[in-house]
């Protein structure tokens, strides 16, 4: 049981450092490159992820599969929570956010991912009704309606394929949930670092 604890304080520890570690590394990068270097990154993360997700639906699952496609999940977060400190500082031709606001800007984001994180990856078994297909607002707590309705108007809910559908919308799902939550406090500590 103790092993249990310490490997959950562990990754949470984890997943709250790696926006910092990434946020560090891109500021190590020339401005002009950390745009197409972290579009480039991000692609490379979602498509492994949703390549792996595809390919890993044979049972018996290898545990080593499992811990990677964890790394690219919390990868795909922790780039989620840096993104506005990367992109739209240069884009929108804001100043940067001092040292003190930044971290606390970054660490408000760390924080919220990990509720996105955990609709992700603890969701219940679909054990009553397992003939329907998953709904999106099981595993997306903000867009998993939104992305129900599409989905269902267009007809794809239960067509053939509709498993990589599900899995692309997904995962670019979480990505945009956990973006738009880090933007958010990336606007709000912008305008309190104005005020400074």
């Amino acid at each position: 049981m103790s092993y249990i604890v310490f490997g959950l304080i562990a990754a949470i520890i984890f997943v709250l450092a790696y926006p910092f570690i990434l946020d560090k590394l891109f500021t190590l990068l020339k401005e002009k490159s950390r745009i197409p270097v972290y579009v480039l990154i991000t692609s490379l993360a979602i498509l492994l992820y949703i390549g792996g997700t595809e390919l890993s639906h044979a049972p018996p699952p290898d545990p080593l599969l499992t811990y990677t496609f964890l790394a690219v999940l919390v990868t795909i977060s922790a780039l989620a929570v840096v993104m506005p400190y990367i992109c739209f500082t240069r884009l929108f031709f804001t100043p940067a956010l001092s040292g003190r606001m930044k971290t606390l800007s970054i660490l408000t984001g760390s924080l919220f991912q990990i509720p996105f994180l955990a609709a992700l990856l603890i969701n219940p078994e679909r054990t009553v009704d397992a003939a329907l297909p998953p709904l999106f607002a099981e595993y997306l707590p903000g867009l998993g309606h939104i992305f129900d309705a599409v989905a269902t108007a267009l007809g794809f809910v239960g067509q053939a394929g509709y498993d990589l559908i599900f899995t692309v919308g997904v995962t670019l799902g979480f990505y945009i949930e956990v973006a738009i939550v880090s933007t958010i406090f990336w606007a709000i500590f912008s305008l309190f670092s104005k005020s400074e």
